[in-house]
Protein backbone atom coordinates (compact mmCIF):
# COMPACT_ATOMS: atom_id res chain seq x y z
CA UNK A 1 0.00 0.00 0.00
CA UNK A 2 1.57 3.42 -0.76
CA UNK A 3 1.60 5.29 2.33
CA UNK A 4 1.50 9.50 1.78
CA UNK A 5 3.50 10.39 4.61
CA UNK A 6 6.82 7.65 3.50
CA UNK A 7 6.12 8.97 0.10
CA UNK A 8 6.70 12.43 1.38
CA UNK A 9 9.50 11.27 3.34
CA UNK A 10 11.40 8.97 0.81
CA UNK A 11 11.20 12.26 -2.11
CA UNK A 12 12.52 14.29 0.92
CA UNK A 13 15.75 12.02 1.16
CA UNK A 14 16.02 9.85 -1.90
CA UNK A 15 18.81 11.76 -3.37
CA UNK A 16 20.81 12.50 -0.39
CA UNK A 17 20.88 8.86 0.57
CA UNK A 18 21.54 5.27 -0.72
CA UNK A 19 18.17 3.46 -1.17
CA UNK A 20 18.83 0.34 1.34
CA UNK A 21 20.00 3.38 4.14
CA UNK A 22 16.32 4.80 3.69
CA UNK A 23 14.64 0.85 3.51
CA UNK A 24 16.30 -0.05 7.24
CA UNK A 25 15.53 3.55 8.49
CA UNK A 26 11.92 2.60 7.77
CA UNK A 27 11.80 -0.63 8.57
CA UNK A 28 13.21 0.59 12.02
CA UNK A 29 10.14 2.43 12.45
CA UNK A 30 7.59 -0.45 11.54
CA UNK A 31 7.14 0.07 7.77
CA UNK A 32 6.26 -3.22 6.29
CA UNK A 33 8.53 -4.22 3.20
CA UNK A 34 5.12 -3.92 0.45
CA UNK A 35 4.01 -1.03 1.91
CA UNK A 36 7.96 0.67 1.43
CA UNK A 37 8.01 -0.65 -1.81
CA UNK A 38 4.93 0.94 -2.94
CA UNK A 39 5.87 4.09 -1.61
CA UNK A 40 9.35 3.82 -2.88
CA UNK A 41 7.88 3.31 -6.61
CA UNK A 42 5.34 6.19 -5.99
CA UNK A 43 8.31 8.17 -4.78
CA UNK A 44 10.45 8.13 -7.53
CA UNK A 45 7.28 8.68 -10.17
CA UNK A 46 7.61 11.94 -9.02
CA UNK A 47 10.14 15.17 -9.16
CA UNK A 48 12.51 14.99 -6.32
CA UNK A 49 13.56 18.04 -4.69
CA UNK A 50 17.07 20.13 -5.17
CA UNK A 51 20.02 17.52 -4.21
CA UNK A 52 21.83 18.46 -0.83
CA UNK A 53 24.93 17.42 0.83
CA UNK A 54 24.47 13.12 1.28
CA UNK A 55 24.65 11.91 4.83
CA UNK A 56 25.57 8.15 5.92
CA UNK A 57 22.65 7.56 7.94
CA UNK A 58 19.15 8.81 7.15
CA UNK A 59 16.85 10.78 9.57
CA UNK A 60 13.95 9.41 10.92
CA UNK A 61 10.82 10.25 10.32
CA UNK A 62 9.76 11.40 13.33
CA UNK A 63 12.74 13.35 12.66
CA UNK A 64 11.80 14.78 9.72
CA UNK A 65 8.37 15.34 11.23
CA UNK A 66 9.32 17.35 14.28
CA UNK A 67 11.67 19.60 12.26
CA UNK A 68 9.16 20.42 10.07
CA UNK A 69 6.90 21.48 12.77
CA UNK A 70 9.19 23.80 14.53
CA UNK A 71 11.07 21.68 17.16
CA UNK A 72 13.04 23.94 19.59
CA UNK A 73 16.36 24.83 17.83
CA UNK A 74 18.51 23.45 20.40
CA UNK A 75 16.61 19.93 19.71
CA UNK A 76 16.73 20.27 16.30
CA UNK A 77 21.06 21.22 16.23
CA UNK A 78 21.00 17.98 19.24
CA UNK A 79 19.22 15.68 16.62
CA UNK A 80 21.43 17.02 13.86
CA UNK A 81 24.79 16.24 15.57
CA UNK A 82 23.46 12.78 16.82
CA UNK A 83 22.30 11.88 13.27
CA UNK A 84 25.77 13.51 11.33
CA UNK A 85 28.05 11.02 9.84
CA UNK A 86 30.56 10.94 6.96
CA UNK A 87 29.16 11.47 3.35
CA UNK A 88 28.20 8.96 1.30
CA UNK A 89 29.52 8.79 -2.48
CA UNK A 90 27.22 9.07 -5.57
CA UNK A 91 26.60 6.31 -6.95
CA UNK A 92 29.23 5.12 -10.30
CA UNK A 93 28.43 5.34 -13.53
CA UNK A 94 27.96 2.33 -15.40
CA UNK A 95 31.30 1.94 -17.38
CA UNK A 96 30.42 0.03 -20.71
CA UNK A 97 32.98 -1.26 -23.54
CA UNK A 98 32.34 -2.54 -26.47
CA UNK A 99 34.65 -4.89 -28.23
CA UNK A 100 35.46 -5.20 -32.12
CA UNK A 101 32.66 -7.53 -32.55
CA UNK A 102 29.81 -5.68 -31.05
CA UNK A 103 29.84 -6.99 -28.16
CA UNK A 104 29.57 -5.44 -24.74
CA UNK A 105 31.26 -5.49 -21.59
CA UNK A 106 31.05 -3.88 -18.07
CA UNK A 107 34.23 -2.14 -16.30
CA UNK A 108 34.54 -2.62 -12.69
CA UNK A 109 36.25 0.17 -10.16
CA UNK A 110 39.14 -2.79 -10.21
CA UNK A 111 39.65 -3.27 -13.37
CA UNK A 112 38.01 -6.55 -13.87
CA UNK A 113 35.85 -6.87 -17.01
CA UNK A 114 32.28 -8.76 -17.21
CA UNK A 115 30.54 -9.32 -20.59
CA UNK A 116 27.13 -8.57 -21.02
CA UNK A 117 24.31 -10.68 -22.28
CA UNK A 118 22.18 -9.29 -24.76
CA UNK A 119 19.90 -6.42 -23.93
CA UNK A 120 21.57 -5.98 -20.86
CA UNK A 121 23.14 -3.59 -18.98
CA UNK A 122 25.29 -3.02 -15.96
CA UNK A 123 23.98 -0.34 -13.21
CA UNK A 124 27.04 0.08 -10.00
CA UNK A 125 27.58 1.88 -6.84
CA UNK A 126 29.74 2.01 -4.24
CA UNK A 127 28.82 1.38 -0.78
CA UNK A 128 31.56 3.05 1.37
CA UNK A 129 33.53 6.25 0.82
CA UNK A 130 36.38 4.77 0.13
CA UNK A 131 34.82 3.05 -2.55
CA UNK A 132 36.29 -0.55 -1.74
CA UNK A 133 32.89 -2.08 -1.37
CA UNK A 134 31.67 -1.99 -5.64
CA UNK A 135 27.84 -2.88 -6.09
CA UNK A 136 26.54 -3.86 -9.59
CA UNK A 137 23.43 -5.19 -10.29
CA UNK A 138 23.44 -6.75 -14.18
CA UNK A 139 19.95 -6.34 -15.59
CA UNK A 140 17.41 -6.27 -18.87
CA UNK A 141 17.90 -2.80 -19.89
CA UNK A 142 15.11 -0.57 -18.48
CA UNK A 143 14.23 -2.79 -15.29
CA UNK A 144 13.06 -0.62 -12.63
CA UNK A 145 15.89 -0.63 -9.92
CA UNK A 146 13.26 -0.97 -6.73
CA UNK A 147 13.25 -4.20 -7.92
CA UNK A 148 16.78 -4.69 -6.70
CA UNK A 149 15.10 -4.30 -3.19
CA UNK A 150 13.88 -8.32 -3.38
CA UNK A 151 16.25 -10.88 -3.95
CA UNK A 152 13.02 -12.86 -4.74
CA UNK A 153 12.48 -11.27 -7.75
CA UNK A 154 16.25 -11.83 -9.23
CA UNK A 155 14.85 -15.43 -10.80
CA UNK A 156 11.80 -13.93 -12.20
CA UNK A 157 13.77 -10.78 -13.61
CA UNK A 158 17.14 -12.11 -14.49
CA UNK A 159 18.57 -9.93 -12.17
CA UNK A 160 22.24 -11.13 -10.74
CA UNK A 161 23.97 -8.68 -8.01
CA UNK A 162 27.33 -8.71 -7.78
CA UNK A 163 29.35 -7.48 -4.40
CA UNK A 164 33.16 -6.94 -5.15
CA UNK A 165 35.21 -6.20 -2.10
CA UNK A 166 38.71 -6.74 -0.48
CA UNK A 167 39.80 -10.60 -0.03
CA UNK A 168 39.92 -11.26 3.20
CA UNK A 169 41.45 -14.63 2.23
CA UNK A 170 43.97 -12.68 0.37
CA UNK A 171 47.98 -14.43 0.42
CA UNK A 172 46.18 -18.18 1.91
CA UNK A 173 46.73 -21.14 0.17
CA UNK A 174 43.97 -22.56 1.62
CA UNK A 175 41.68 -20.05 0.87
CA UNK A 176 39.24 -21.98 -0.93
CA UNK A 177 38.64 -24.02 2.06
CA UNK A 178 38.12 -21.09 4.86
CA UNK A 179 35.81 -19.94 2.78
CA UNK A 180 33.84 -23.17 2.02
CA UNK A 181 33.39 -23.64 5.21
CA UNK A 182 32.30 -19.60 6.10
CA UNK A 183 30.43 -20.00 3.66
CA UNK A 184 28.52 -23.23 5.01
CA UNK A 185 28.14 -22.01 8.59
CA UNK A 186 26.54 -18.50 7.34
CA UNK A 187 23.71 -20.58 5.42
CA UNK A 188 23.29 -23.23 8.53
CA UNK A 189 23.24 -20.20 10.38
CA UNK A 190 20.30 -19.12 8.09
CA UNK A 191 18.75 -22.23 8.33
CA UNK A 192 18.91 -22.90 4.56
CA UNK A 193 19.01 -26.08 2.79
CA UNK A 194 21.69 -25.95 0.73
CA UNK A 195 24.37 -27.65 -1.53
CA UNK A 196 28.04 -26.39 -1.53
CA UNK A 197 30.54 -27.09 -4.56
CA UNK A 198 34.01 -26.32 -5.71
CA UNK A 199 34.00 -23.32 -9.02
CA UNK A 200 36.44 -22.26 -11.61
CA UNK A 201 36.17 -19.45 -13.60
CA UNK A 202 39.63 -18.98 -16.11
CA UNK A 203 42.42 -19.13 -13.59
CA UNK A 204 40.23 -18.11 -10.38
CA UNK A 205 38.89 -20.31 -8.17
CA UNK A 206 35.86 -20.09 -5.92
CA UNK A 207 32.63 -21.71 -4.20
CA UNK A 208 29.19 -21.68 -5.43
CA UNK A 209 26.23 -22.68 -3.27
CA UNK A 210 23.04 -23.44 -4.47
CA UNK A 211 20.22 -22.61 -1.94
CA UNK A 212 17.06 -25.02 -2.03
CA UNK A 213 15.27 -23.93 1.12
CA UNK A 214 13.31 -21.62 2.50
CA UNK A 215 13.42 -19.58 -0.79
CA UNK A 216 15.61 -21.14 -3.83
CA UNK A 217 19.03 -19.11 -5.11
CA UNK A 218 22.76 -18.97 -5.97
CA UNK A 219 25.36 -17.59 -4.65
CA UNK A 220 29.11 -17.91 -6.55
CA UNK A 221 32.34 -16.44 -4.52
CA UNK A 222 34.93 -16.39 -6.51
CA UNK A 223 38.55 -15.50 -4.81
CA UNK A 224 40.71 -12.78 -7.09
CA UNK A 225 44.28 -11.84 -5.95
CA UNK A 226 43.31 -8.91 -4.76
CA UNK A 227 39.29 -9.14 -4.39
CA UNK A 228 36.71 -11.42 -3.64
CA UNK A 229 33.49 -11.54 -6.40
CA UNK A 230 30.20 -12.14 -4.45
CA UNK A 231 27.45 -13.05 -7.02
CA UNK A 232 23.91 -13.82 -6.25
CA UNK A 233 20.70 -14.34 -8.54
CA UNK A 234 17.25 -16.46 -7.95
CA UNK A 235 17.94 -19.30 -10.61
CA UNK A 236 21.05 -21.42 -12.14
CA UNK A 237 20.36 -20.37 -15.27
CA UNK A 238 22.23 -19.60 -18.50
CA UNK A 239 22.19 -15.82 -18.15
CA UNK A 240 23.75 -15.95 -14.19
CA UNK A 241 26.19 -18.50 -15.64
CA UNK A 242 27.06 -16.57 -18.69
CA UNK A 243 27.48 -13.52 -16.42
CA UNK A 244 30.03 -15.18 -13.69
CA UNK A 245 32.06 -17.46 -16.73
CA UNK A 246 32.75 -14.36 -18.25
CA UNK A 247 34.24 -12.75 -15.08
CA UNK A 248 38.18 -11.34 -16.40
CA UNK A 249 40.36 -10.53 -13.49
CA UNK A 250 43.07 -8.13 -14.48
CA UNK A 251 45.52 -9.67 -11.74
CA UNK A 252 44.97 -13.36 -12.82
CA UNK A 253 47.95 -15.09 -13.92
CA UNK A 254 46.05 -15.71 -17.76
CA UNK A 255 42.64 -14.99 -19.00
Amino acid sequence: MVKPEVVSYLRENLHKYPIDVLRRQLSREGVSEPDCNDSLKAAMRLPLPAAATPTREAPSRASVLLLAAGVAVVAAGAALLTLRREPAPAPAAATTVVSATGESAFLGNTGYVIRLPKNYEAIASFQDRGKNVEIVHFCRSGTDPTNFLNPGLFGQLGIVRLEVSPNPFSGSITGTDRLAHAISAQLTARGNKFAVHNLQVGPLRGIQANIELPEPGIESFILGEKVMYHFSGGLDDDIYRDIINSLRDPHAEAF
